[in-house]
């Protein structure tokens, strides 16, 4: 599973004002101005770059090195961004005096079980100093297993174009998402690339508990990017959790 493939369509095809709201967020869930944040999964640094005027020092990473360089070639003035590559499952070589770290757009979804989940989240456990915060948020049972359900999209612009279906497992909250990308040529033909990407949630009772496990000593839940503490009874049919930790 790589995102290589879809980095050049990554933001020509994404909504990127939910960016804002994940912003909006982040500034909502801190009490002070953050001086040295970790972005974990940061992609094309939209929201890297959007955060970097708020606080002193970010360190943005990603897996992905395509997507890494869409970041770099769009970084602007942003001078306190220092962008590197590394898996979320193994930051020894980071910090341990971060006082956020960010982790958005579903991606701790990505990761291959539960175990790999539980990893992560102690690896940034580890990497904050204490009362260090961890923002991040995930797809809610609810999404993958109906809002994916029979989900497809299609887009396109002068140079590329984007098919998008999505195959849904209920029974293990899992997503697989099929996506085919058309580049046009200076020979006016379409070069065409294929990806699959896959996604998998847990029960909330899920995170709550790899979270106390990877120390983290307050977890918060909200729907709405922020707007409302999670109510089981109230948000059956949101679609993502907003989670806000304190170590």
């Amino acid at each position: 599973m790589s995102f290589t493939p879809i980095a050049k369509v990554y933001d020509r095809f994404n909504d990127l004002e939910v960016y804002e709201r994940w912003l909006d967020f982040t500034l909502n869930m801190v009490d002070n101005q953050p001086n040295k944040v970790l972005d974990v999964a940061c992609g094309t640094g939209w929201f890297t770059q959007l955060l970097a005027p708020f606080c002193e020092q970010i360190t943005a990473f990603d897996l992905d090195d395509a997507m890494l360089q869409v970041a770099k070639e769009e970084q602007g003035n942003t001078s306190n961004v220092i962008y590197c590559q590394a898996n979320m499952l193994d930051l020894s070589d980071f910090d341990t005096d971060y006082d956020l770290a960010t982790c958005y757009a579903d991606s701790l979804c990505f990761l291959d079980g539960e175990a790999e989940v539980a990893k992560a989240m102690q690896q940034v456990s580890q990497r904050l100093c204490a009362g260090g915060v961890f923002l991040f948020d995930v797809w809610t049972p609810y999404q993958v297993t109906t809002g994916f359900d029979g989900f497809n999209y299609f887009d396109s612009d002068d140079e590329y174009a984007l098919l998008w279906d999505s195959e849904v497992s209920g029974e293990t909250l899992e997503v697989s998402h099929f996506l085919t990308v058309f580049h046009r040529t200076d020979l006016n033909l379409y070069e065409r690339t294929d990806t699959t990407l896959q996604e998998r949630t847990y029960p909330l009772d899920t995170y709550l508990s790899l979270l106390q496990k990877a120390s983290f000593s307050k977890v918060e839940v909200f729907v709405e990017y922020g707007q409302s503490l999670y109510n089981e009874h109230e948000h059956a049919q949101v679609d993502r959790w907003f989670f806000r930790c304190v170590k």
